[in-house]
């Protein structure tokens, strides 16, 4: 009879202390989100031009001859392609 009181003593007061725990939890605040409009917007095609990268350079050797050599790195221009649309979020009016 004894343990049984102890039981019921010590179950009391670990339902005391779980109800406390759970009083006193901290809620997180709730943010205020104002009202926004989601606007999408096509994006425009990016072209870049070709670009030409020359280099020259020269070399004189013992027996006196010059020689000048002049290299020529071309890129051609292309378009890049980005994502279809834009989204910007917008304050709603």
């Amino acid at each position: 009879m004894k343990t049984t009181v102890m039981n019921l003593v010590m179950a009391g007061f670990i339902s005391v202390a779980a109800a406390g725990v759970v009083g006193c939890a901290d809620t997180e605040p709730v943010a205020y989100n104002p009202p926004v409009k989601v606007v999408h917007e096509p994006t425009a095609l990016n072209a870049v031009p070709p670009t030409v990268n020359s280099t020259t350079s020269t070399t004189q050797y013992s027996n006196g001859i010059v020689e000048k050599r002049t290299t020529t790195d071309y890129n051609p221009g292309y378009t890049t392609i980005g994502p279809p649309y834009k989204t910007t979020v917008v304050p709603a009016q």
